[in-house]
């Protein structure tokens, strides 16, 4: 679609734009890394390239903080519906990830665009993830 392509140029003009400037400051990861101990960047890809989410844990807990990985909590409820994302098909593959993450690990999970404090879980029933 003509949309998609306007907003993958958009980041990359954006890219090109800010990187260079801190491009020694930067290590790029593509797939779940740790960043410091116990604290991972974990590979959340669909709403935007190179999309990451983090797991924290500390003493046996878990934060799994999603990003933009989900917009709306009706999108836990229906992972296949997407507002704004770049790849729009790997959004709901990305979201079925973290929500099987966060239901074995029993995490906290940090959603940054529900309602305040957007802290929560995932659980599962039936077929449905619920918030």
């Amino acid at each position: 679609m003509q949309g998609d392509e306007n907003v993958r140029e958009t980041l990359r003009f954006i890219a090109r734009r800010n990187l260079p400037p801190i491009i020694d400051q930067l290590h790029l990861v593509d797939s779940e890394t740790e960043i410091v101990p116990d604290i991972l960047a974990v590979e959340a890809l669909g709403h935007t390239p190179g999309h990451m989410a983090l797991s924290v844990s500390s003493e046996g807990e878990y934060l799994l903080c999603i990003a933009d990985a989900v917009m709306h909590p009706l999108h836990v409820e229906q992972p296949s519906w997407h507002s704004i994302s770049v790849f729009p098909k790997q959004v709901e593959k990305t979201r079925h990830k973290l929500f099987r993450r966060a239901m074995e690990e029993k995490a906290l999970v940090l959603a940054f665009h529900f309602q305040f404090p957007g802290l929560g879980h995932i659980i599962q029933m039936e077929d449905l993830y619920h918030w």
